[in-house]
């Protein structure tokens, strides 16, 4: 017996089971998969009418403090510069997080500003199998469609755009890109549509919501919902937690908090 097989051995009778094909003992990858699972447009770290253009608006801290708050397993996060002026040419603003609250960091690019980048990111427990980003369009700059695969699920984070037919493409780009995975997805993003929009109602045609029926913008008094949490190619989700979680002064969003199993 070689040393590799050995090792196989030895974690097989670990796991009391056969090792699957994907690596995972196979009793382990047919457990549920529990999550808490965080949607949270950042706003580039300002508060609610803090200046673009002063790097000094951008209070991090505030934004960390919340994250570890909530501790989650995956966090999508909307919002977010790296090395930009606008925020400190030497920021890269989901590095910082990710070292603050001990996460794994993943960045997606989509729009170039003077000194840097401008996009979304992921913060995660894991360290993501395979990264990818979908630029979709925008009226003002490109959205984005982040993707990361898991071991065990793959997760999408999103920020559509603000006009309503192009929402309503970016909700198709979200389902063609679906379509490509077997594995149970997530997502979540700050989608800038209501409950009973088109874009919305397309989306749920084969996605569950699990995020709350609640406002969550503008994060001094929420009066509309536009920030989400879905997901599909599941047999069953049970929801253990869903709150929009009260924070008025961090963003101009309030971030959503999800504690979910699927089966």
């Amino acid at each position: 017996m070689n040393r590799r097989e050995y090792l196989k051995g030895i974690a097989a009778v670990g796991c009391g089971a056969v090792l699957s094909p994907f690596g995972l003992c196979a009793d382990a990858a047919n457990e549920p998969i529990r999550l808490r699972v965080v949607s949270y447009n950042i706003q580039i770290g300002r508060a609610p009418g803090g200046s673009y253009s002063d790097p000094k608006e951008a209070f991090l801290d505030r934004t960390a403090s919340r994250l570890n708050d909530m501790t989650p397993d995956v966090a999508g996060l909307q919002e977010v510069d790296n090395k930009t002026n606008r925020s400190g040419a030497d920021v890269d603003q989901l590095g910082y997080l990710a070292e603050k609250t001990g996460l794994v960091g993943t960045f997606a690019p989509k729009t170039p500003l003077p000194g840097g980048m401008y996009g979304v990111g992921v913060l995660s427990k894991e360290k993501p199998l395979a990264t990818r980003v979908v630029i979709m369009e925008g009226r003002a700059h490109p959205r984005a469609l982040q993707i990361c695969e898991f071991e065990r699920y793959v997760f999408f984070n999103t920020h559509f755009p603000l006009v309503a037919e192009l929402r309503l493409a970016a909700a198709k780009t979200v389902e063609a890109e679906a379509l490509k995975y077997d594995k149970p997805i997530i997502l979540v993003g700050d989608l800038n549509a209501e409950p009973d929009s088109e874009e919305i109602l397309e989306l749920k045609k084969t996605w569950t919501q699990v995020s709350p029926e609640r406002p969550t913008f503008p994060a001094p008094e929420p009066t509309v919902q536009i920030d989400y949490v879905f997901v599909r190619n599941v047999a069953k989700v049970t929801t253990l937690e869903a709150r929009v979680v009260e924070d008025p002064s961090t963003s101009d969003h309030r971030p959503v908090l999800c504690s979910i199993e699927m089966e």
